[in-house]
């Protein structure tokens, strides 16, 4: 496994685990690492999110260290550093940030730097994608945030909600039986019913910081998200 790919690794990792339920702002990580960052050629102090040297006199590129959170990178978080779990975001506002960062970082840009320049344009644009296409969808948005609380959510996790089993086989079957397209229309509107009000009761549980409530309902999600993509998967076959 090569350095790149070592890093990339360590970018998809929580940096620290805390009892469920409790939160804690990232801003104070960030904080502390705002000394432990410093430019690699000029040893110049730069913020973490910094993608190239704040020295106006270098501005070299910069590698994005791992304690990094992906609120922080896109500047969509809460609090004065914009690092703390929100979940209802600015997407379109998350967009911009996202095409600025990928156009400042792109590899293709460095195809002629030294190597170890290239390297670090690598990283930065698999982590800013990485980081993107996590918070621009509800459900890993969800489990991202509850991973930040030391809550883990597998796709393997399931719940003991009879109503919304039953909910899910029927639908299931109807999709089975569908053989018209009014019948796929209606099937996916009442679907995306069902997804968005998850999506609205989980953003008043992440309000409340209520964690507990946020994991069963980022679980009820995976099974709105699943019949989803059957659903789609049925009009395109």
């Amino acid at each position: 496994m090569n350095r790149i790919a070592r890093q990339c690794i360590l970018l998809t990792r929580v940096p620290y685990s805390i009892q469920p339920g409790r939160y804690i702002s990232t801003s104070r990580i960030v904080r502390n690492l705002v000394n432990n960052k410093t430019c690699w050629q000029c040893q110049s102090n730069n913020r973490p999110s910094a993608l190239f040297c704040e020295n106006k006199v270098c501005k070299v590129i910069q590698p994005i260290p791992p304690q990094l959170n992906f609120f922080h990178l896109l500047q969509v978080g809460g609090g004065h550093n914009k690092d703390e779990p929100v979940f209802n975001i600015d997407l379109k506002a998350m967009r911009r940030q996202f095409l600025s960062l990928q156009q400042k970082a792109h590899p293709d840009s460095f195809s002629r730097a030294p190597k170890r320049e290239h390297e670090y344009a690598q990283l930065q644009s698999s982590v800013i994608n990485k980081a993107y296409h996590t918070l621009k969808n509800p459900l890993t948005r969800a489990q991202y945030i509850l991973k930040q609380q030391g809550i883990q959510v597998n796709e393997s996790d399931s719940t003991d909600n009879t109503a919304l089993l039953m909910e899910i086989m029927e639908a299931r079957e109807e999709l089975d039986d569908i053989s018209t397209e009014d019948e796929w229309k209606e099937l996916k509107r009442k679907n995306e019913v069902k997804y968005d009000d998850t999506v609205n009761r989980l953003n008043d549980a992440f309000s409340h910081k209520d964690y507990t409530t946020a994991k069963s309902l980022a679980i009820e999600l995976q099974y709105w998200n699943s019949l989803k993509t059957a659903i789609d998967e049925w009009h395109n076959e």
